[in-house]
């Protein structure tokens, strides 16, 4: 098994075991804690420690594969506050339709949701940064312009994911580590 494909169960693995911890913190919090809004609060500290454990769990996993620019850093900690206000407001506004402990379930479970789809979006690779990669495994790649597909060893200037169609000239031109050079006569 190939590790991209490890990783990527990993990263399916993570919905499950994050369900785990999430119960498990719970049961012990509500099990432990008497009296008024013992559910509240196992909500509450369920969800952070879920959230501690996605978060590293994520970032672990992923580290290697992500350029870290000053950027993107910078976005993935704005997503923890993005997430944090948006599973608040999520919460709140379930607390206040069922009238109970039901919107701190949602708002600690929902901020942790939120944080990961926003790392997966910030984290994406770009065009230029997809050529680097391909340039610095030995392989003279050429790509999209456009979305950065591989269009190495196809037999027309057409991509066929994003379906852009080019002049040879055009390509050459756009491809981020020739800039210039393959025109230059």
């Amino acid at each position: 098994m190939s590790r991209l494909i490890a990783r990527i169960l990993l990263a399916l693995s993570i919905w499950p075991l994050a369900a785990l911890v999430y119960m498990m913190v719970f049961v012990l919090m509500v099990q432990g804690n008497y009296g008024p809004a013992r559910e509240a609060r196992g909500f509450t500290v369920a969800g952070c420690v879920t959230w501690m454990f996605v978060g590293a769990y994520w970032i672990l996993l992923w580290r290697k594969s992500i350029v870290w620019t000053g950027r993107r850093r910078g976005l993935t900690f704005g997503a923890i506050l993005g997430a944090l206000v948006l599973g608040g407001m999520a919460g709140m506004l379930m607390g206040g339709v069922t009238g109970g402990d039901f919107g701190w379930f949602i708002g600690s479970v929902t901020a942790p949701v939120l944080w990961l789809v926003a790392t997966v979006l910030i984290w994406r690779e770009s065009a230029g940064e997809r050529a680097a990669r391909l340039a610095n495994a030995g392989r003279d790649a050429i790509v999209c312009p456009t979305c950065g597909y591989n269009l190495t060893g196809l037999r027309e200037a057409r991509c066929p994911e994003c379906g852009t169609q080019f002049t040879i000239d055009q390509l050459l031109a756009a491809q981020p580590a020739r800039a210039g050079v393959e025109l230059e006569g």
